[in-house]
């Protein structure tokens, strides 16, 4: 019974030390398990198809890469074309807005109407006519 009080004296103990060796002893069985029983031993035609399938990878990696600064150029040029065609829109609004005022300026007045012109040809033509009429009437009266 005196052995006995004396493991529990020893697990319970204030210092700790049968815990540190405890958790101690428990991991180094745990790594040792682990490295001695769960090593994989490959054949030859295992290596060279995962070094074929490492290769294959690499290079996937590369021309992802490679996709993905193609892809960031094509984003910056299609920012910078974006920018343009705002800039064109601005201007193209801004020529817009100048045809309207040259519009307003070319726009005939009232005394420029083109009846009225047509009103003053019809009238000068029907005068000139009646004039021409009153004179051959005045020509034959002698």
């Amino acid at each position: 019974m005196m052995r006995g009080k004396k493991i529990l004296d020893n697990i319970f103990s204030d210092t700790g030390e049968f815990a540190v060796r405890f958790v101690f002893a428990v991991v180094f069985m745990s790594f040792f398990i682990t490295n001695c029983l769960g090593q994989t031993t490959f054949t030859d035609e295992e290596i060279i198809n995962l070094e074929n399938d490492f290769i294959y990878l690499e290079n996937m990696v590369d021309s992802l890469a490679f996709e993905d600064s193609l892809k960031t150029i094509l984003v910056s040029t299609l920012e910078e074309e974006l920018e343009l065609t705002n800039e064109e829109l601005k201007l193209t609004n801004e020529q817009l807005a100048l045809t309207e005022d040259k519009v307003k300026l070319v726009k005939p007045s009232w005394w420029e109407n083109k009846w009225l012109y047509f009103g003053y040809g019809s009238a000068l033509g029907v005068s000139i006519t009646l004039l021409i009429n009153q004179i051959t009437d005045a020509v034959n009266l002698f």
